[in-house]
């Protein structure tokens, strides 16, 4: 029998026809393949999938705000491209002669740019690109009266656009539907156009503002007494000063003490300024433009030899300007049991106040007061000996 072949000269054969991934490089040249061989090739050969119908979809969301010569867009582009292995452009915004980007993002597989005057996402990857791009449309026309105008690609839908608009700075020509704090523009044909005009206000809004002064307060003191045995105690007293300017303060000193130091800013006063018991000073925040400082006063007192129980009586500086929140620490010698007898200061748990100061000797006992106006705190403790670990009782 006689064998019939047929000379075929293939000069290109498609990578899908051989099954061979289509990144493979198709081979050039002339091959011969008997008929009975070739036949079932060409029955194996796929069709190509058929193309998408359409080549991306885009959700947008687009918020503006006006200045004083354009409108300033922030727009969030969600872009979900359907065709992959070959170039994709969504023509996403048109750029007028007016509009130019102010930002652009980077992604991974795509670009977005300007191409041919208008805002442009490039892929050759099918998926789904979520951006933000800023823009600057600048307004038309001369004199008081401001007009924008904002152009949609041919493959995105139109949408309105949040506006803020502050109408104390800025008249809208057009009545505009509210939308929560601002404004809603809805497209037309289109495109977005919006008219503005500066408000009559705007001049008198330029005069230079004076701040009303701000009313000098202490929004937190914090006092510590250390007592040794022998009686020897210190007061150490802070003060948060609340101030926009410089302001006279007067700290009356409680009878019995004598003031070691004082300290404004952390910067060292002279203690002469003392005078029939009054500490008078002109506070200052610590530095220029701010609104509050630091205050510190030492004082020492001599409360006498504990004995086995006694009583003593504590007070605080008065001081001319309100204090918001007081909080005292008392550390005295561990070995007497202290209770609150009396005095404007009341005492809480110790579980409610912080671990500053743990460091200091003697058991601690903490106190607080609010709102004090124009008045020494006191306080009233009374002590005896604690007998509690002792093996007689």
């Amino acid at each position: 029998m006689r064998t019939l072949s047929l000379v075929v000269g293939i000069l290109l054969i498609a990578p899908e026809a051989l099954g061979a991934p289509e990144s493979t490089p198709a081979p050039a040249g002339t091959a011969t393949v008997p008929l009975e061989q070739l036949i079932p090739l060409y029955s194996q050969r796929q069709p190509p999938p058929p193309a998408p119908p359409t080549e991306a979809l885009v959700k947008s969301e687009l918020r503006g705000r006006l200045s004083a010569d354009a409108l300033q867009v922030e727009a969030s582009f969600e872009v979900e491209v359907l065709a992959d292995g070959r170039w994709t452009q969504v023509r996403l915004l048109q750029l007028d002669a007016d509009t130019y980007p102010t930002a652009l993002p980077t992604l991974d597989d795509a670009t977005v740019g300007v191409v041919d005057g208008y805002l442009c996402l490039l892929t050759r990857k099918a998926g789904r690109q979520s951006f933000d791009v800023s823009l600057t449309v600048r307004s038309s026309g001369t004199g008081p009266e401001r007009r924008a105008q904002l152009r949609f690609g041919p493959q995105v839908s139109p949408v309105p656009l949040a506006l803020e608009a502050d109408t104390s700075v800025f008249t809208l020509l057009e009545s505009l539907p509210s939308s929560g704090e601002g404004y809603a523009l809805y497209p037309v044909q289109g495109a977005l156009r919006v008219g503005w005009k500066a408000a009559s206000q705007v001049a008198q809004a330029t005069k230079p503002q004076v701040r009303p002064p701000l009313e000098p307060r202490i929004s937190e003191a914090t006092a510590t007494w250390v007592s040794t045995l022998e009686g020897q105690a210190t007061l150490r007293v802070g003060y948060t000063l609340s101030l926009d300017r410089e302001q006279a303060l007067e700290l009356s000193i409680p009878e019995g003490h004598a003031l070691e130091r004082v300290t404004l800013n952390a910067i060292p006063v002279p203690v002469e300024a003392v005078t029939d018991g009054v500490l008078r000073l002109k506070v200052a925040p610590a530095r220029l433009g701010e609104t509050s400082g630091a205050l510190e006063v030492v004082l020492t007192r001599e409360l006498g030899v504990f004995h086995l129980s006694g009583r003593l009586k504590l007070a605080l500086p008065r001081v001319s300007w309100p204090v918001a929140e007081l909080r005292a620490r008392a550390h005295f010698p561990a070995v007497f049991n202290y209770r609150r007898e009396g005095g404007s200061l009341e005492q809480f748990e110790a579980a409610e106040a912080t671990s500053q100061g743990a460091t200091l000797p003697g058991k601690v006992l903490h106190f607080r007061q609010y709102l004090v106006a124009a008045s020494s705190p006191t306080l009233e403790l009374g002590y005896s000996v604690d007998i509690s670990n002792s093996y007689f009782r």
